[in-house]
């Protein structure tokens, strides 16, 4: 997924390493001149700090690195060479750069580097418009001595920060300048100093540490499951089974600070929107997001954000000081697509390393014991094929709150892998809104028991920073059908990723325009004011074919959210027992008679939506 962070500033530790003399051959690195990007200026103008993980076979020295600029990369660019606990080992500025094509820098001190070790490389573009090319690290490359694994391409937007991001497995053209030879590794003189804050960052943009976790303080506790709780509000039931829940928002009121909040009320639906920046909060508050998943830390304070009632799950790049108790900071977001290897996981080996990383961060975000919920985000682990085919479950049961990302409208790369998955239904389309229900219940299906967490939907509402061929901008009326389809399929809250480069501006609710805004704040509306329904326990009933169907009961009535599954057209839908009388359609200022037990309505297009609402007899 895409990101976006914070600029913050890191302070390194001054570390002395013993440096081997520099080899008297010639320097080696991985890229060759000849290798240059497809995509030589991304349209980001963001600070950020770029770079490429590796191994090597052999002892080595790295005496150097490089980077491929465009004509547009402009600005004084610093590399850094970091080792795997996140410390720089030497920096370099580059001087007397050509307008375009491959840079390189010599370090000072070169660094002896053991066979085995993993290191990053990185430079700083101060105004974006580096290179990249997406999906250039879905194979590692290797020149039989260093090699570039699979996801090497990493990246922070905390300028001369760690980078540790991958974003759709991005080559942005770093490589190092290295000799081959056996040399001592390099190792500190004295060991690096104690983080004074919490080491993750935010991944798209997410979490991004920049020192290994802090061991917990006290002993981690075990996620409870929620209880089991009857449906909220209704003066009307159905004799019909229900489905799997994970309670409502009487879930949220174990946890002091969100209970405390009103998220236990069942009018509250989390309408969230990813690492907003705290000086947006008002805009976005207006268009109906009462939540922050992550924020920007740009030096504003919390109050920035929850002085506009906005709720936010800090990410623990703010500190505990910094949050202080503020009763709207009522979660954490520990990380972004771990069982990826991302968002400071990628660390691990495989998958079981990914999952004992982010049980590291969970441990140390419960450390703080102050009444705040656990959350983190989900991507192509959700497919069931690769990324932590045995461990997914394993990662939710860590979590009080789970979200998951994959962008079916805009994404060719995504349309691409989802029928990969072994639960991928044969023969569906993929690039439509039932693709982000599909995405909640695979979520679902990951919680023991069945459901029994809350997990939100990722919804686009730009060109998420895609660089792939054919990459588009999500209309706004697919926009409203991912909404919908994923509360259909049972999403307890929503998570816009507002961060584009489509071209209208970086944030897109804020930069792209009155119809957006507009787009947005109809659809949450409508969620908002439908929240005391959709926070009640649903009901297992096939209305008919070809549909996609909520049903739920409230304040008398029988509501059913309704989309088909992919196609267009008329549908007819047969009713449970119980429900009598005509049909209003809410929200569209018109009726539908019911015949003998069923009636029919129309959908315009795959990502059309209506809600229905019927008497109880």
């Amino acid at each position: 997924m895409g990101v976006i962070s914070a600029s913050a500033v890191v302070t390194l530790s001054l570390v002395s390493f013993m440096h081997a003399p520099q080899a008297a051959i010639a320097d080696e690195s991985v890229f060759d001149a000849s290798r240059t990007p497809e995509m030589v200026t991304d349209p980001d103008t963001q600070a950020v700090e770029l770079g490429v993980r590796f191994t090597t076979d052999a002892d080595i020295t790295v005496t150097g690195m490089k980077f491929f600029k465009g004509p547009d990369n402009t600005g004084e660019h610093v590399g850094t060479l970091w080792n795997s606990s996140r410390t720089a080992l030497s920096k370099v500025t580059f001087s007397n750069e050509t307008r375009s094509g491959w840079q390189t820098a010599t370090f000072a001190e070169p660094v002896a580097v053991a066979a085995g070790e993993t290191l990053v490389a990185s430079y700083l573009a101060p105004n974006g418009r580096y290179s990249a090319d997406s999906s250039g690290f879905d194979r590692a490359v290797s020149d039989g001595t260093v090699t570039f694994p699979e996801g090497a391409g990493v990246y922070t937007y905390r300028p001369g920060g760690f980078p540790s991001k991958n974003f759709e497995n991005s080559n942005y053209y770093v490589d190092i300048l290295y000799t081959a030879a056996a040399v001592p590794p390099a190792e500190p003189t004295q060991p690096p100093a104690e983080p004074t804050t919490p080491p993750v960052e935010p991944t798209t943009p997410p979490v991004d540490p920049t020192t290994p976790p802090v061991p917990p303080v006290v002993p981690p506790v075990d996620t409870p499951l929620p209880p089991v709780v009857p449906p909220a509000g209704g003066d009307g039931t159905l004799d019909l089974p229900r489905d799997p829940w994970w309670g409502g928002p009487a879930y949220y009121a174990k946890f002091s600070k969100a209970n405390a909040a009103g998220w236990d009320e069942p009018g509250f639906f989390p309408i969230s929107v990813f690492f907003g920046k705290p000086e947006h909060a008002k805009t976005l508050a207006g268009l109906g997001v009462n939540t922050y998943m992550g924020a920007e830390h740009d030096g504003s304070k919390v109050s920035t954000i929850t002085g506009q009632g906005i709720s936010l799950l800090a990410q623990p790049e703010w500190s505990p000081s910094e949050v202080g108790n503020d009763p709207l900071v009522v979660g954490w977001h520990v990380s972004d697509e771990c069982e990826m290897g991302l968002g400071g996981c990628n660390d691990g080996d495989d998958e079981y390393g990914r999952l004992a990383t982010q049980k590291q961060f969970v441990d140390e975000a419960r450390s703080h014991n102050d009444g705040r919920f656990v959350q983190a985000n989900f991507g192509n682990g959700v497919l069931g094929n690769y990324w932590a085919p045995n461990t997914m479950d394993d990662h939710v049961g860590l979590l009080d709150v789970t979200s998951v990302d994959k962008y079916a409208y805009s994404s060719p790369h995504v349309q691409s892998i989802l029928p990969g998955s072994p639960a991928w239904p044969k023969g569906k389309k993929t690039a439509g809104a039932s693709s982000y229900g599909w995405l909640q219940d695979r979520m679902e299906s990951f919680a023991a028991p069945a459901a029994s967490k809350p997990n939100w939907v990722f919804v686009e509402t730009a060109m998420p920073y895609l660089t792939e061929g054919g990459a588009k901008a999500i209309t706004g009326d697919q926009l409203e059908g991912a909404v919908w389809n994923g509360i259909i399929h049972g999403a307890a809250g929503i998570a816009y990723f507002q961060h584009n480069n489509s071209g209208c501006g970086n944030y897109s609710l804020i930069d792209c325009g009155a119809a957006l805004q507009n787009k947005v704040k109809a659809v949450d509306a409508k969620v908002a004011s439908l929240a005391p329904v959709i926070n009640t326990q649903s009901y297992v009933w096939n209305f008919g074919p070809q549909l996609e169907t909520m049903l739920k009961t409230q304040g008398g009535s029988a509501y059913i959210f309704a989309m088909t599954d992919g196609g267009t057209g008329t549908r007819s839908f047969t009713l449970p027992a119980g429900v009598t009388g005509n049909v209003e359609v809410v929200g569209e200022g018109r009726t539908i008679a019911v015949s003998n037990g069923s009636f029919s309505d129309s959908f315009a297009s795959e990502s059309t939506h209506h809600v229905y609402r019927i008497a109880l007899g």
